[in-house]
């Protein structure tokens, strides 16, 4: 009997939903849905039809008050029609976290927001919710893979028993498992946020005992479910410094500072290729996201954005390619309340090895990104009001369109190279401390630091660098200082001027990396 090959797709474009109905229209026994939010109207159409044919229909999702007040009079129907034909529709009803300091989440902050498609015929993992909008995307699908099929069905067997079958008195096993491992301290645990409507009473998690999020032990080429599989924060930050050339990624929303600076620090550390493809906006976080917009650019990592509505949720490097339902905020990566603590949604993620799928992720990736345009266009265009009110407000000035976007320009180059200057200093005062086998940081140590700054630009007499210097701390002995630097090789002195030794001071045989 000839058996069928596995074949393996992956494609990030605005088509994916069209290659989600292909895969529902080709199946012939059952389709398991697993999706934060179902709205599409031909994705419902093709399930009607797979209804209509006898095949077993399984989707589980968010309580219909998740869906926008806008479009839910049009939704909710759909889905309850899908029921009445005879479609099981099972709803998370869990929430997690604490929404009290966002503006867009209460009331409807549930915590499921994965994203796998699972039938006889295929498993596919995606980033894509299957909603009417035309979205830039992310998926990756098997066919014909036995052992794929069964993997997604157990994930999705798995979300069953954790937050919707029934358990006791509860939906799911999540709140006796949070109880056998916190025992006394499992009331709080479930305890109701302030200002939150009292129906999520039964369904509220503030964060999980550490003991049920795994730490990461391997990279596994499988369907992962975060963070009881793995944290997704230790994941990303595994797959990254694990990358030897280069790390791309793609997410709808990029608020997480912590994971912003790992970024800076990995592209001040390593010389691979980073690059991120985003939204520039967040509605809670907007002067955060353009500081770490800034901070990124200052360390030349190729930031960019669409015009296209960007949902595509992905991370791809020389060795793995990781497809998600991901965001780099910080709920959706995950984050430690206390060293018993964790804080985090349930997400999917599917990893990937294989070469031939890892070239197309990085051809693609590359056409999309071709494509957009550097944030920092995004961010001189909303420079250009603080130069209007600077011109017309304080010096009753008018001026031109063109005369605001060049000013503005230099403002935000002005503001890069203020984040250039604090890492360069950073590495040399590094350098010293490597040096001086120490590691708290002096006051003499920051002069030290700023001598060599200086220097670094271009010879300098003695004066020269006491006016510089002076203007921060008039008290300091420069003199004492520059003789320690010479002293130790790292400035040597020119006629009446002094020149930074670059050799020494970066030399790898004065500076051990600690083991």
């Amino acid at each position: 009997m000839e058996v069928d090959s596995v074949e393996t797709t992956f494609d990030f474009s605005t088509h994916v939903i069209p290659l989600i109905i292909q895969e529902i229209n080709s199946a012939k026994e059952y389709v398991r849905i697993a999706i934060f939010q179902l709205h599409n109207r031909d994705v419902i159409k093709a399930l009607e039809d797979k209804l209509k044919e006898g095949l077993r229909v399984e989707i589980l999702t968010l309580p219909y008050d998740s869906i926008n007040k806008d479009i839910r009079p049009q939704v909710e129907p759909r889905m309850k029609q899908l029921e009445l034909m005879g479609a099981k529709i099972y709803f998370d009803k869990w929430n997690v976290g604490d929404p009290g300091r966002t503006t867009t989440a209460v009331g409807r902050w549930y915590l499921f927001h994965g994203k796998f498609i699972v039938t006889d015929k295929s498993a596919i993992a995606l980033s894509a919710n299957l909603t009417q909008e035309k979205e830039l995307d992310a998926v990756v699908m098997f066919r014909n893979a036995k052992e794929k099929t069964k993997e997604f069905n157990l994930k999705f067997e798995q979300i069953l028993d954790l937050f919707v079958t029934r358990d006791d008195s509860f939906d799911g096993t999540i709140h006796r498992r949070i109880v056998d491992i916190s025992k006394a301290e499992s009331e709080k645990i479930f305890e109701l946020p302030e200002n939150v409507d009292p129906k999520h009473r039964e369904h509220w998690i503030r964060h999980y005992p550490i003991e049920m999020c795994q730490p990461l032990r391997s990279i596994e080429e499988r369907l992962h479910l975060t963070p009881f599989d793995c944290r997704a924060r230790d994941l990303f930050v595994k797959v990254i410094n694990d990358a030897e050339k280069y790390a791309y990624m793609s997410t709808e929303s990029f608020t997480d500072f912590d994971f912003s600076n790992f970024l800076v620090t990995t592209a001040v550390n390593r010389k691979i290729d980073i690059r991120v493809l985003t939204q520039t906006t967040s509605m809670d976080f907007k002067d955060r996201v353009e500081n770490m917009l800034r901070d990124l650019l200052a360390q030349k990592i190729d930031v960019r954005t669409t015009d296209e509505a960007l949902h595509a949720k992905l991370l791809l490097t020389d060795k793995v390619l990781l497809v998600s339902s991901i965001n780099l905020n910080k709920i959706n990566l995950g984050f430690s309340q206390s060293a018993k603590y964790w804080r985090e949604n349930t997400e999917s993620v599917y990893i990937c090895k294989s070469p031939d799928v890892l070239r197309l992720a990085k051809e693609k990736y590359l056409e999309v990104l071709s494509h957009g345009y550097e944030v920092g266009i995004k961010l001189t265009e909303k420079l250009k009001n603080t130069v209007y009110n600077t011109l017309g407000k304080t010096f009753g000035l008018q001026s031109s369109t063109e005369a605001r976007e060049l000013f503005a320009k230099f403002i935000l180059k002005k503001q890069i190279d203020v984040r250039k200057t604090i890492m360069k200093i950073g590495k040399i005062t590094e350098k010293l401390m490597g040096h001086y086998h120490r590691t708290k940081v002096e006051k003499q140590d920051i002069v030290s630091a700023l001598v060599l700054y200086y220097l670094s630009e271009r010879k300098r007499d003695i004066d020269d660098l006491k006016e510089n210097v002076s203007e921060i701390d008039e008290s300091v002995n420069l003199s004492a200082i520059i003789s320690g630097l010479e002293f130790a090789g790292f400035v040597e002195k020119e006629g009446t001027c002094f020149k930074i030794n670059v050799e020494a001071l970066f030399s790898e045989s004065r500076n051990p990396k600690k083991s």
